[in-house]
């Protein structure tokens, strides 16, 4: 692009290879890999004598692929190419019986599936889960956990695509994340938790190159950005990069703390995109699974507001909350309709969660939205509320809205995603060219019911 990095981000080091990614060369970390690979395998020498990861076992028929760590627990991945289980080892409870030998294990080991093909191994998995148990000792179990803790401070296994990226079909928009961890957990989240993070010079770096690459809006998401506390720094820096719009992604939890919201403005924050799954403060805790933050996000967002924040909100549609999704708009109109900067909302779909399991307590059925989904929408515009994001790359297929032409322009999509796909009944539908498609995990639980194409195009 025409604009050039400013010269003080190369005082950061020396530009690495980075990631070429529609026109973006990031100046990603060096050396990360090597140190995680290398901290990996020594944990696998502790609990396993493995001589090199990955490693084939061809007594199991199966390849010891990589470890993670998580909080006093370290994970085994086993599988061909890609994981099909997890055995995650753990100290031994106090209760823990003693073998055929009369000698009491130093860690319990679980198997988790990560793949159905997992079954077809399921024997073999416990007998690796039999052995582990014998063979690690309380010595191995403490240098390994040293290990542990090494490798759990470090960005493992994440892409580096989930912290900087130009975000897909929407255009010149950047996005940076400054970690995962979050005062909130969602059942809806595709986040772990235990995700480690960069440090704020990275971050910073990532934001230049963003700008460099031609972005001209940015968004700061997590995790819960707020909770770090160089978050101002970033805004500021962005702001004297020529960034027009910095968005901070929220659930506003911490801006019911006075001046917080005011700052930030000062910074140069341009708007927030605030997460509010529900009208209703029981449903609303429900889904992020944790009590009591409800009432806490209404006041951050009435503190945003009143500091001249302009706010939009987001609200991620899911079976748990299809009940109550009705009455959004008039929450948000009781709640907020004094306060003319609080006045967006964005409905989208739930992506994958983390944990793949819920997915069925999670994705509403398909003919239930659809139907709640139109009352919604008629709803919130006869409040005067923009209704958005349901024709984008976070929405459902248009064919659940019946591609309302208040929301949906209904112009090609730039670019198809993954995780998305077109059933057979899609080919005939009249607005196939400006729809990403069906979610394949919605497919899995609902398959054809998940389409209902429209066969004219609707008016506008």
């Amino acid at each position: 692009m025409d604009e050039a990095i400013d010269t003080t981000s190369e005082s950061r080091g020396a530009r690495g290879e980075g990631e070429a990614m529609a026109g973006v060369a990031f100046r990603d970390p060096v050396g990360l890999e090597d140190e995680v690979a290398a901290i990996q395998l020594e944990i696998a020498r502790a609990l396993v004598r493995a001589p090199t990861l990955p490693v084939e076992l061809p007594a199991f028929d199966l390849t010891f692929l990589s470890v993670g760590a998580k909080k006093g627990a370290v994970d085994l991945y086993m599988g061909k190419q890609q994981p099909i289980a997890r055995l995650r080892i753990e100290r031994a409870s106090t209760d823990a019986k003693a073998d055929a030998k009369g000698k009491v294990p130093a860690v319990d080991v679980s198997i988790v599936e990560l793949d159905r093909a997992a079954q077809r191994y399921w024997p073999k998995l416990e007998a690796m889960a039999r052995r582990l148990r014998a063979a690690i000792t309380p010595d191995k179990w403490k240098r390994a956990l040293r290990l542990t803790k090494q490798l759990a401070e470090l960005p493992v296994e994440v892409p580096l695509a989930f912290y900087r990226q130009l975000v897909p079909g929407v255009g010149e928009q950047g996005l940076v994340r400054t970690g995962f961890n979050c005062n909130q957990n969602c059942g809806i989240c595709w986040q772990d938790r235990t995700w480690g993070r960069y440090g704020p010079e990275q971050i910073l770096t990532w934001i230049e190159d963003l700008y460099a690459a031609g972005a001209r809006g940015l968004i700061i998401s997590g995790g819960e950005p707020t909770l770090d506390p160089e978050l101002d720094t970033y805004i500021r820096r962005a702001r004297e990069l020529g960034f027009r719009a910095i968005t901070l992604e929220t659930n506003a939890i911490q801006f019911a703390k006075a001046g917080l919201a005011e700052r930030l403005l000062d910074a140069g924050l341009t708007d927030c995109f605030v997460s509010l799954h529900s009208g209703d403060a029981e449903t609303s805790d429900a889904i992020t699974r944790a009590p009591g933050t409800f009432s806490r996000t209404v006041l951050g967002v009435k503190a945003l507001a009143s500091a001249g924040v302009p706010v939009r909100f987001n609200c991620v549609m899911t079976r748990e909350g299809i009940d109550h999704l009705e009455g959004v708009p008039d929450f948000l109109h009781r709640e907020f309709g004094d306060l003319p900067l609080a006045k967006g909302l964005m409905l989208s779909q739930p992506t994958d969660p983390w944990d793949r399991s819920l997915l069925p307590t999670i994705i509403p059925e398909p003919e239930r939205l659809r139907t709640v989904l139109a009352k919604v929408i008629d709803r919130a515009f006869a409040l005067g509320i923009e209704v958005s994001g349901l024709d984008g790359p976070c929405g459902p297929p248009l064919c659940a809205f019946g591609a309302d032409r208040r929301i949906a322009d209904l112009q090609p999509i730039p670019e198809v995603l993954d995780g998305r796909t077109y059933l057979s009944a899609c080919d005939g539908c009249a607005v196939r060219s400006a729809c990403f498609g069906v979610r394949i995990a919605d497919v899995e639980l609902y398959g054809d019911a998940c389409a209902n194409p429209l066969r004219e195009l609707p008016g506008g």
